[in-house]
């Protein structure tokens, strides 16, 4: 687990294979490396849910994050998606475009 003031994030491995990545707090420049520790941490080619239902705050950092993640995992056959409620964090990731490479689902359910 990474906690850095506001954030918290931690891996949870599915028993079928692969991940989900919990963030809780917000996620920003000072501490988007501790995003892209877990999720390096991640296997590529298994299925990865980037939970970020208490994320409270998100920037370009974070969604580059997410994108480079989406962008390694292609090649070989692995699968990410994020879980993001209805609210300001999906809401900016729809603008800035994550969505057109990276499914967004709004519960973690659905995501699965």
């Amino acid at each position: 687990m990474a906690s850095i003031d506001d954030l918290e994030v931690v891996v949870e491995q599915l028993p079928a294979g692969g991940a989900i990545v919990r963030v809780t707090g917000e996620l920003d420049l000072a501490n988007v490396w501790a995003l892209r520790e877990k999720l390096e941490s991640t296997s590529p080619s298994a299925p990865l849910v980037v939970d970020l239902t208490e994320c409270s705050f998100l920037d370009s950092s974070a969604m580059r994050a997410l994108l480079e993640t989406a962008r390694k995992a292609e090649p070989v056959s692995g699968r990410v998606a994020v879980v993001a409620p209805a609210g300001g964090i999906r809401k900016a990731l729809e603008i800035a475009g994550v969505d057109t490479v990276v499914p967004i689902h709004s519960t973690l359910a659905e995501a699965l």
